[in-house]
């Protein structure tokens, strides 16, 4: 029987477990988690809002889906040490240590924080919300609280940020440059903070505040020598790769920093995987590997890294990175390159306004999206996409996912490019003229459906 151990129960780690159980039935797959469960990250400012209330809300996997594939789960726990030439790791919980043996074994530790040093950073009041602790500490911070200041970039900071709206406070949002700065374009992030500001989040734009100030616990901070009134700090300013472990065993890091690893997932240690926020992943367009700290990157490659660990032989070109959120009233999605991730890779763009088809619209101008871009390669190929919309933003954005994943010409796919309505004409007369007949499809089924569909008409 095949031990496999999964270290992090992060999106990473549980897929690769599953991935194990599902590769190998008969595997003893055992997962190892500081955390008091294994939960989705992103599930956090739902925790904030109230949405939920414990980490089991945003869980990953429920517990009988473990169950199911006989998933073993220690935590709270952590990995001290991993010895691979005995092939055990050293497990501290609940008081002691314990070792596990593994033929093969997943590292999926995930990322840390990053605090900016800023003077008054290390005050009382000052908070970061990585883990459901740090997400129960805000919570009872903010609920005497009139204001607070969240400091970031990304979606989740900003997903923080709208939380705290929603329960009553007056928030303050601060970035140093500007928002999504890796991935959008520096005109759609203005757009987006506009629109912000005008939903009542207050915009800190161009300067990262100077100084956290108050005697022993956050009093006020300092934005452009203007001093703002608060008692509650969220910094949401990203994460580094969790490697220590990984560096103590003598496992390769990459130019980033990160956990070094194959298209297979596979370190630079034989049978040991990794995967995730702590980890190198191969960018789709390039095939170089870059780190890219993504929840749905890191579930791509946990589930490769976990078949492997079974005993599989799989292996990814590179993934395609699609994040999307919908932030006060936005539904913003960004899919493959920005120029930002684009000049790291070292991958030459053209950067094209995308405007509404025609037929997206009506005599109102009804249907149509907020703003959009194309980025092309030198060949003209769709590397990259943004889209910002209020309304039907999903089924365009389906449209550009399509375009970039298939590397599409970007004048073929200009004549193709669609309204929602249209495009759901064009399906169903494509299916009224099949054999094909469906009574229930679920969400996946739809988009495997409508996949198909258009292969088909591409043939």
């Amino acid at each position: 029987m095949r031990k496999v151990v999964v270290i992090g129960g992060s999106a990473a780690g549980m897929m690769a477990a599953i991935s194990a159980a599902v590769y190998d039935s008969n595997a003893d797959v055992t997962v190892v988690s500081r955390d008091l469960t294994a939960y989705r990250r992103p599930g956090i400012p739902a925790l904030v809002a109230g949405y939920i209330s414990d980490p089991a809300g945003a869980g990953v996997f429920a517990g009988e889906t473990l169950g199911q594939y006989k998933i073993r789960l220690i935590c709270p726990a952590e990995v001290t040490n991993i010895n691979v030439k005995t092939k055990t790791v050293s497990v501290q919980g609940e008081g002691k240590i314990q070792e596990l043996g593994f033929d093969s074994a997943v590292i999926a530790t995930g990322g840390y924080p990053i605090i900016p040093k800023i003077p008054g950073s290390e005050k009382k009041g000052v908070y970061t919300f990585t883990t459901f602790e740090g997400a129960q500490e805000i919570v009872e911070a903010t609920r005497e609280a009139e204001t607070a200041v969240v400091v970031g970039a990304g979606f989740v900071a900003l997903e923080i940020a709208e939380s705290l709206m929603h329960k009553g406070l007056d928030v303050y949002f601060n970035v140093r440059s500007r928002i999504l700065r890796k991935i959008v374009e520096p005109d759609v992030s203005e757009f987006l903070s506009r629109r912000f500001d005008k939903s009542g989040l207050k915009m800190l734009i161009g300067e990262a505040i100077s100084e956290v100030g108050g005697a022993g616990s956050v009093e006020y901070v300092v934005h452009k020598s203007k001093k703002i009134s608060t008692k509650v700090v969220i910094m949401g300013t990203g994460v580094k790769p969790s490697v220590s472990l990984a560096e103590k065993c003598g496992i390769a890091l990459g130019s980033s920093g990160a956990i070094k690893v194959d298209n297979r997932m596979q370190t630079s240690v034989a049978d040991i995987y990794a995967a995730g926020d702590c980890a190198e992943s191969p960018d789709l367009g390039t095939g170089r590997f870059v780190y890219s700290p993504v929840g749905s990157i890191g579930a791509m490659a946990g589930r490769i890294a976990g078949a492997n660990a079974a005993g599989g032989n799989e292996e990814s070109k590179g993934f395609l990175r699609a994040q999307t959120d919908e932030i006060l009233g936005m539904q913003i999605f960004s899919i493959g390159h920005s120029t930002t991730t684009a000049k790291e890779v070292n991958l030459a763009v053209t950067v094209r306004d995308l405007r509404a088809p025609v037929s997206g619209q009506d005599d109102r101008g009804a249907g149509s999206f907020e703003t959009g871009k194309l980025l092309t390669d030198i060949d003209n190929r769709i590397v990259g996409a943004q889209l910002v919309s209020v309304y039907h933003g999903s089924q365009y954005a389906w449209q550009l996912y399509q375009a970039v994943l298939r590397g599409k010409d970007r004048e073929k796919f200009l004549k193709e490019f669609n309204s929602p309505r249209r495009k759901f004409t064009e399906t169903m007369l494509a299916t009224a003229g099949s054999t094909i007949s469906v009574e229930n499809v679920g969400d996946d089924n739809a988009l495997r459906w409508q996949n198909k569909l258009c292969q088909k008409q591409e043939q």
